[in-house]
């Protein structure tokens, strides 16, 4: 881990993990909306 942030740089390291991070909440959040919606409508799955 240490070697990528020597090769990639600590400023692109960090965007490329806070853009992760972002990614994957908002996976969460789609799931959870699409999770809800069908809840709302009573297919649950």
């Amino acid at each position: 881990m240490l070697a990528m942030t020597w090769i990639a740089g600590s400023t692109l390291f960090e965007l490329v993990v806070v853009g992760s991070l972002v990614g994957l909440i908002l996976a969460v959040l789609a799931l959870l909306l699409i999770w809800w919606i069908e809840w709302r409508r009573g297919r649950i799955w």
